[in-house]
């Protein structure tokens, strides 16, 4: 098992608090971020930014993805289409809140990202587990309609 931590202002008992169960895995969680993606502009970007967290920002963070994830399982109680607009709003919602804490989150990217929700089963089971079964093919097509919204919107120029 890997010694590896994120540089963080938490102490270990902080990070088991607001990250929960993934803090037991935290070394072998980074390797496989590491090895998987440590030559990206995203991967040193996510680094830099959360060495920087302390546990208010990570709180927030936690209350803005359960926001959101709230909202997925409202709409999919509701049987809302994962192309409607209320959908695109959410995956918009999910996409700027990667962008804001994380990485720079491209809607080309969003697609790209949004095919670990499905495939790997950690992403699912990560989706799934606060809102319901099907949320990551549902939220991958709402991922996809809304970058072709934004694909089709008028860019303004200044």
């Amino acid at each position: 098992m890997s010694d590896k931590k994120i540089r963080s202002p938490l102490s270990d008992e902080e990070k088991r608090e607001v990250w929960g169960e993934w803090a037991d895995h935290e070394g072998e969680y980074l390797d496989e971020v590491e090895q998987r993606w440590g030559d990206s502009t995203a991967y040193a970007q996510s680094a830099k930014r959360v060495a920087a967290y302390g546990k208010k920002q990570w709180e927030q963070i936690n209350r803005d993805n359960a926001a959101i994830e709230a909202r997925i399982r409202e709409l999919m109680d509701a049987g809302v289409d994962p192309s409607s607009e209320a959908a695109m709003d959410v995956a918009e919602a999910q996409l700027q809140h990667i962008a804001r804490w994380f990485y720079d989150m491209t809607h080309e990217f969003h697609v790209q990202k949004s095919y670990l929700y499905v495939e790997d089963p950690r992403y699912r089971a990560g989706i799934e587990a606060n809102t319901r079964p099907g949320a990551a093919e549902w939220l991958q097509e709402a991922i996809k309609a809304n970058a072709a919204r934004a694909a089709e919107a008028p860019t303004t120029a200044g």
